[in-house]
């Protein structure tokens, strides 16, 4: 079976998997939290079928907008909360996660030849100057309105 194939698939049900927890979960910090993990699989998964950019935008904007909504969350709300802790269930998380991992490691194995990749800054830039440029310019745009929405939520306290 080929990697990229399987890695796609893999890639596929845990955005399925956490998508269904991001909507089903009453925390909201939780869920801005998840929805980062979201699209970072998302990014993920574009980036197994050769959309780099692409990947690398949803990165920068999924994060940026699960940041603000944990900080919005935790402003209106406040952090006063008590939160049940289950340690079990932390170790239980943390060791199937490490197990998956190796596992995959082990079985799939880095491609040689894959990492590093020398990448040349100018090619790079011509490139989002040129091809890009719209998308850049939202992206910019959407960057800095996150910004200031995070100033104005951290002056009002």
């Amino acid at each position: 079976m080929d990697v990229v194939l399987l890695l796609g698939v893999l890639v596929a049900i845990a955005s399925v998997i956490v998508a269904l927890l991001t909507v089903t979960l009453r925390d909201l910090v939780y869920s801005s939290s998840l929805l980062a993990v979201l699209g970072s699989l998302v990014a993920a998964f574009l980036a197994l079928l050769g959309y780099y950019i692409v990947a690398a935008f949803i990165v920068i904007v999924y994060v940026g907008a699960a940041v603000m909504f944990i900080v919005l969350t935790v402003s209106m709300l406040g952090g006063g909360g008590v939160e049940a802790r289950n340690n079990l269930r932390g170790v239980l998380a943390a060791s199937v996660t490490l197990v998956a991992f190796t596992v995959a490691l082990i079985t799939l194995g880095i491609p040689p030849g894959t990492f590093p990749v020398n990448v040349d800054v100018r090619v790079v830039s011509d490139s989002l100057l040129s091809d890009y440029a719209v998308a850049l310019v939202v992206l910019l745009v959407a960057l800095a309105a996150t910004v200031i929405e995070g100033i104005s939520v951290a002056r009002r306290g």
